[in-house]
């Protein structure tokens, strides 16, 4: 005795599929699935084995026990508000991310260039005491941007501090080729401009201001290098915050990793000790090596810091 057009409605039903679209998997017409359900006809042998990997049971279940509609009950109706929500989510999370990237790698990409700004100055206005504006006006828009970016980051985390993985692994898989060519590149760039600094230090030498100058690219260079490895790090932590890359149901967003961290107080401590050694003792061309060495060690920190 069989029970086949019993269980079979029972058994489409759990597995979310109409006659309709049970034939379509099928190969077949509705009108077979509607008179397999009826009684009226079975399938063929091959058919039977294709419906019971459609339907996830074995062909005992589909055959030979009678089932119950309690003991396989239809799948839930999908939750549409949860689904917007998460995606709501999903983009607020994502334009917050790629916002504060940017706001935090325009920060650096000004801390650094405020230097250029001095030498640039000098290039301008000469020994004046006007060489120090444009400095200050950098570093006032670099620090205007780490307080507006770090409090909207804070409230962000405070506001949600839960949030699902919403990157799946193609994203993930292609964000990392990305970042990988960016870190390389970003190192290579710093290694370039030390290398620029030294061939115009030589072929301007016998030029008026032609070391402020060399200095002037190498520092914007340098710049744009260390925001550049910045912004891919915090894009890193968009990707893969506290195992947004793994296999888990939800992850809890932290703050930026310690490697982030330690990059900002290298290159804060290398501005700040080509200031002093500058303004005090007068030091400005030897103590330029700071810069290469900080970026150097933040590209390091930055790849060491990632998995």
């Amino acid at each position: 005795m069989t029970h086949f057009e019993h269980n079979l409605p029972i058994l489409r039903r759990r597995a979310g599929y109409t006659q309709e679209s049970l034939a379509e998997a099928l190969g077949v017409s509705r009108q077979a699935v509607s008179k397999w359900e009826s009684g009226q006809t079975l399938p063929e042998a091959a058919t039977l084995l294709t419906l019971a990997d459609l339907l996830s049971c074995t062909l005992d279940q589909l055959m030979r026990e009678e089932l119950s509609e309690t003991d396989f009950p239809p799948p839930p109706a999908p939750d549409t508000a949860a689904e917007e929500a998460r995606f709501a989510l999903f983009v607020a999370y994502d334009q917050h991310m790629d916002r504060f990237s940017v706001l935090m790698a325009a920060g650096v990409f000004l801390s650094v260039a405020s230097i250029a700004s001095i030498l640039g100055g000098c290039l301008v206005w000469g020994e004046t005491g006007f060489i120090v504006l444009p400095f200050f006006l950098c570093l006032a828009a670099a620090v205007f941007l780490f307080i507006w970016g770090g409090i909207a980051h804070s409230d962000f985390r405070k506001a949600h501090p839960t949030v699902p993985p919403f990157y799946n692994a193609d994203a993930i898989t292609a964000f990392r080729k990305i970042f990988r060519a960016g870190i390389a590149i970003g190192v290579a760039a710093i290694l370039v401009a030390v290398a620029l600094l030294i061939g115009l230090s030589v072929l301007w030498q016998f030029q008026p201001n032609g070391g402020a100058a060399a200095c002037t690219v190498f520092f914007l260079i340098v710049a744009a290098a260390v925001a550049a490895l910045v912004y891919l790090g915090i894009q890193h932590s968009k990707y893969h915050g506290s195992g947004a890359a793994q296999e888990e149901a939800s992850w809890t967003y932290t703050p930026s990793p310690a490697s982030d961290r330690r990059c900002g107080f290298i290159m804060s401590a290398a501005t700040i000790i080509f200031l002093v050694a500058g303004f005090v003792f007068d030091a400005w061309h030897p103590t330029w090596i700071v810069f290469p060495v900080g970026g150097l060690l933040c590209g390091m920190v930055s790849a060491a810091g990632r998995k």
